[in-house]
C-alpha cells in the first residue's frame, strides 16, 4: 500500500501538518512538503499532449510525479488562502495537467484547515482535482478551523474526522487492490 500526503503549507509543523500527521499515524506512507519543492508554473504549452509528460525539467517533473504515478491514495492537505487552496498547492493542481488519464481510480482525500471561511471553496478544489482526474474521493474532505500555532488541538471533531479519513482511505486501497 502507497499512500502519498501532500502539504500544501508553508508552515512547519502548523495545523495543517498536524492533521497530516494524524493521518498519517494510521495510515503510514509518505509526507511531501510541496513548499520544500522546486517547481515552475505550468506554461500551458500543451507539449504535454504529444509527450504524456511535463516538458519542465524542475523537482515536480523528476520527484513529484513519479511519486504520484506510484500511489495508491493521494490525501492532500491545506491552509485556506483567501478563500481557496495555497498557492503551491494550486500550482501543484496545474502542474498535473501533464497527467492526464494516469491518476484514475486513485483515491483521493482531503484535509483543509483555516481561520473561519473559505473552507468549502478549497474541498471544492481538490475535489474537482480528483474528479478531473477520474480519482475516488475517499469522503467528502476533513474542515478543520484553527489559525495559530497549535489552535488545532482544541479541535477534537476535526483530529477524529482526520482518523476516520485514515481509516476509510485504508479501506478503500484494500478493496481497489
Amino acid at each position: 500500500m502507497n499512500i502519498l500526503y501532500l502539504s500544501g503549507s508553508h508552515r512547519k509543523k502548523g495545523n495543517t501538518d498536524f492533521l497530516i500527521e494524524q493521518a498519517k499515524k494510521i495510515t503510514d506512507g509518505e509526507i511531501i512538503r510541496l513548499i520544500d519543492y522546486d517547481f515552475q508554473y505550468c506554461k500551458e504549452c500543451w507539449k504535454c499532449l504529444e509527450t504524456t509528460k511535463c516538458i519542465i525539467n524542475d523537482d515536480f517533473t523528476n520527484i513529484i510525479t513519479p511519486k504520484l504515478l506510484n500511489a495508491d491514495a493521494i490525501i492532500i492537505g491545506t491552509p485556506v488562502f483567501f478563500n481557496n487552496v495555497s498557492t503551491v498547492v494550486k500550482n501543484f493542481i496545474d502542474r498535473t495537467w501533464c497527467l492526464k488519464n494516469q491518476l484514475q481510480n486513485k483515491i483521493g482525500g482531503i484535509i483543509v484547515v483555516g481561520r473561519a471561511y473559505g473552507h468549502q471553496m478549497a474541498i471544492d478544489a481538490i475535489s474537482s482535482f480528483y474528479l478531473k482526474h477520474n480519482m475516488i474521493p475517499a469522503n467528502r474532505g476533513v474542515s478543520a478551523i484553527a489559525y495559530k500555532r497549535e489552535d488545532i488541538l482544541k479541535e477534537k471533531n476535526a483530529i477524529e474526522s482526520t482518523k476516520r479519513l485514515a481509516r476509510r482511505i485504508l479501506e478503500l486501497v484494500r478493496i481497489f487492490n
